[in-house]
């Protein structure tokens, strides 16, 4: 189906009159991007402000100590990259989370601002918030940075894949937002409609010295109903000024090569007719009943994990509704326990901008130091009200036997809770799930009580999870609010013991790697190459091979898989090799690049890249037609390449994660942010 239907039609007709109550407000196009700085720049001029003035149930009178009716408001504008949002806030107290030690690591309780996005355009009345659903793709979303310090100065932060800029005229600031079109999809994983309507809101957070508890400010939500985190029904609507009817894609073609090495990667490349289709974001899954296992990404890079063959499945989400296949064969993988941990990580080798892990939640004080998490919980009344949890989607089943594993440990020995959970209210009641034969389980059920020690302590519980559902909203977390002593965890694991059988038997990690060059040699000039080495130990080791990859400085250089260095701008780069087995290890050598004697500076600026920062297209010039230009992602991967016929060309880098990327063309490379 290439269009939504009649009958959705006709449901966005009912919808304008259901919602014409509701306070509406319009962005249109802007005639050029906003700066992200948080300075208010002129093209704001073209952008209506909307009041943020309404005081929260419950929370009145405070409203007033966010200036007159006027003083304190919102604009939005949309461009090609996204929407920007302007929050304005006039505060006669400028008073954050860290000015409030002791119990500063509640950030949502101090001066900051919240929005809301409900991108169900056909059903606006659904009763969810963000934080409805099990994985949170209800379609609703809630953008509330935190005001962190040494972050006030109109810096942009990029907070996973949107970005803001703060910028702090005490007691007063300014908060802008660019949320990209791609982070606003439907219930259905659809790319919203710009041509209707969407649910919208924003929330002011303030408080001041003194202050009990904090108070909101908001444009639409009084929480009649609710808080717009829980259910939007009463936000207002926003619609986009300008838009046109989408161009949808008619045709996808799906090409991958196979994985021949130990954690090797292949990018799904992903060709669309037309080429000027307005959203061209694929949705990613890995079909059942494949012989192999694979990791990934939201960009289409996989990663193996164990040989055999998967078959990998993209998905438009533009509502033309196609959907293609590939498959990818994959041998000669080293298959460890750490690979089969059904956490997502587990370990905390991944890192949020602020330092918390990635894909964990948590409701305390929390910070990361050599993979073990530390949490400082403030006691509550009750169990949950300091929570370290991360939300399902692990692949469980009712069938299989678990194990779940952890390290933890305190300052001072203390009460800990933990639990699985399916985390819908009643009539679910938030049900344990699973079952245990722990005698630290409460009841036999998936919820575990003991006492913290102040050594490392490892626990193990078996587990079985009889009852658990498709739909269900599944939990784990260490429920803190009876553990006041700074708290421990590492290593949080979670396995299907089946899996352990695929361990590969006999496996020897690599525990060092030494890198070397040619000749001791310690610089290359740009253009030259140089000839890296690298020796794994120990030598019985099951995989002493590696991967090359270059780390710039203030130079670049690209590596060859054999370990060729080639230098492509002065300065200095580490070039690191990294162990193809599953031990992580790597060894580091340190380079400079030097400018190549007798040639004049000028004629070696042959690229030119822009926007920088980018968001979904970078735009390369050169100084010489029919070259050949490649993208490498900052570990060395080659994203795409293409021969310019002409001097100038256009990427769609829409699809590419967050982080820094290089453009190469001959010797030259050019640096960009995405």
């Amino acid at each position: 189906m290439k269009i939504r239907t009649f009958t959705l039609l006709l449901m966005a007709a009912f919808a304008v009159s259901a919602y014409a109550q509701k306070p509406e407000g319009v962005a249109p196009k802007a005639s050029v991007s906003p700066v992200l700085d948080g300075e208010i720049d002129a093209v704001w001029d073209e952008a209506e402000p909307y009041n943020i003035d309404q005081a929260f149930v419950g929370d009145a009178p405070r409203v007033f100590s966010l200036g007159n009716p006027g003083d304190t408001y919102w604009k939005a504008l949309w461009a090609d990259e996204g929407i920007y949002i302007l929050l304005s806030v006039t505060d006669n107290v400028f008073f954050t989370n860290w000015m409030d030690d002791p119990v500063g690591a509640n950030a949502w309780q101090y001066d900051k601002t919240e929005i809301y996005f409900d991108c169900n355009s056909y059903n606006l009345n659904d009763g969810l918030g963000p934080t409805s659903g099990a994985d949170g793709n209800v379609g609703h979303y809630q953008f509330a940075p935190d005001i962190v310090e040494g972050e006030m100065d109109g810096a942009i932060i990029d907070q996973t894949g949107w970005s803001t800029a703060t910028l702090v005229d005490d007691p007063n600031y300014n908060v802008e937002y660019l949320i990209p079109w791609d982070k606003l999809i439907d219930v259905d994983g659809l790319a919203i409609d710009r041509t209707l309507q969407i649910g919208f809101d924003v929330t002011i957070i303030d408080r001041d010295p003194g202050d009990e508890d904090r108070k909101r400010a908001v444009w639409a939500n009084v929480g009649n109903i609710d808080q717009a985190w829980a259910n939007m029904d009463d936000c207002g609507l926003i619609s986009f000024e300008g838009t046109e009817a989408a161009t949808l894609i008619e045709s996808l073609t799906l090409t991958a090569g196979d994985i021949t090495e130990n954690n090797g990667q292949v990018k799904i490349q992903a060709e669309i007719v037309p080429e000027n289709a307005t959203t061209k974001k694929i949705l990613w899954s890995i079909n059942d009943g494949g012989t192999g296992r694979v990791t990934i990404s939201a960009e289409g890079v996989v990663t193996g994990i164990l040989d055999g063959t998967v078959t990998i499945t993209g998905s438009t989400t533009d509502g033309s509704y196609i959907e293609e296949t590939v498959d990818i064969n994959i041998s000669n993988q080293i298959v460890t326990a750490p690979e089969l941990n059904m956490f997502r990580n587990g370990y905390f080798d991944d890192l949020n901008a602020d330092g918390t892990p990635a894909e964990w939640n948590d409701w305390g004080e929390t910070s990361v130091v050599e993979g073990i998490v530390m949490i400082d919980p403030t006691e509550g009344t009750n169990i949950w009200d300091f929570r370290f949890q991360q939300v399902g989607g692990w692949g469980l089943n009712t069938e299989d036997s678990y194990t779940l594993s952890f390290v933890l440990w305190a300052d001072e020995p203390d009460t800990m809770n933990l639990d699985f959970e399916d985390a819908r209210p009643d009539p679910i009641n938030y049900n344990r799930y699973g079952t245990s034969n722990s005698e630290l389980s409460n009841g036999g059920v998936s919820e575990w009580e003991f006492q913290s020690q102040t050594e490392p302590t490892k626990y193990v519980f078996d587990l079985q999870f009889p009852e658990w559902v498709p739909d269900a909203n599944e939990q784990f977390q260490f429920m803190l609010g009876h553990h006041d002593p700074v708290v421990y965890i590492d290593s949080v694991e979670l396995f299907n013991d089946a899996d352990l059988e695929l361990i590969t038997p006999g496996y020897v990690p690599v525990t060092l790697i030494e890198v070397s060059a040619e000749g001791e040699a310690s610089s290359v000039e740009m253009g030259g190459t140089l000839q890296m080495s690298a020796v794994a130990t120990p030598a019985e080791a099951t995989l002493t091979a590696v991967r090359w990859s270059v780390l710039p400085g203030t130079g670049d250089a690209t590596i060859d898989a054999a370990g060729l260095l080639t230098g492509d701008t002065a300065g200095t780069v580490t070039v690191v090799a990294t162990a193809m087995d599953d031990s992580k290890v790597t060894g580091t050598y340190n380079v400079s690049v030097s400018w190549p004697a007798g040639v004049p500076r000028h004629e070696m600026n042959t690229l030119k890249v822009y926007p920088n920062p980018a968001l979904n297209e970078l735009n390369v010039v050169l100084t010489r037609e029919n070259l050949t230009v490649a993208i490498y992602n900052s570990v060395g991967m080659k994203m795409e390449e293409v021969t310019v016929t002409g001097t100038e060309h256009r990427f769609n880098i829409s699809s590419y994660a967050s982080g820094i990327y290089f453009v190469k063309t001959g010797n030259t490379v050019a640096k960009f942010i995405k």
